[in-house]
């Protein structure tokens, strides 16, 4: 009886030796190639004249706004705007995501997460890589997704 236990006490410690409990994978974003990765995807659908659509999120309301056929083309305008300098590693505002941007191709989704007038993330649906952290202060006013977005919202309001 006494072996019986034994080995019921010793089959599952040597059946878990196999086991690795490392951390999951999915949840390390590793660092991405450059500090435009994303960007560069979305601008190369763009060239291409992939089919798109873009969403308005509002996370204050949690409603869904959809973006005209006539208002697409700020997309390709915003990315193209952008220059070097406002791409950045770190991200320093404390305010929270006001909008979010939603792309959507016919292979992929993107969120662009915006925080004010100036702070903007860059990330696909299911990334591996850090997002890119878009800094648009230099970004001209007609192309700023703060004020797009909220264009979109009170555009949608009104026709209501």
């Amino acid at each position: 009886m006494r072996k019986i236990k034994f080995f019921i006490l010793l089959l599952p410690l040597i059946s878990l030796i196999g086991c690795n409990f490392d951390v999951a994978r999915y949840a390390n974003f590793k660092d991405s190639p450059s500090k435009t990765y994303y960007t560069n995807e979305i601008l190369e659908k763009l060239s291409n004249k992939e089919e798109f659509s873009l969403d308005v999120f509002d996370t204050n309301l949690y409603k869904y706004y959809s973006v005209s056929s006539e208002d697409l083309n700020i997309l390709n305008n915003f990315l193209t705007s952008l220059d070097d300098e406002a791409f950045s590693k770190e991200f320093t505002t404390k305010s929270k995501e006001k909008f979010r941007l939603i792309i959507k191709f016919s292979d992929s989704k993107y969120i662009i997460k915006i925080y004010d007038k100036e702070n903007a993330k860059l990330s696909p649906w299911d990334g591996n890589y850090s997002e890119d952290i878009i800094n648009m202060k230099d970004v001209p006013t007609h192309y700023n997704l703060y004020d797009f977005c909220d264009y979109i919202e009170h555009k949608k309001v009104e026709q209501n």
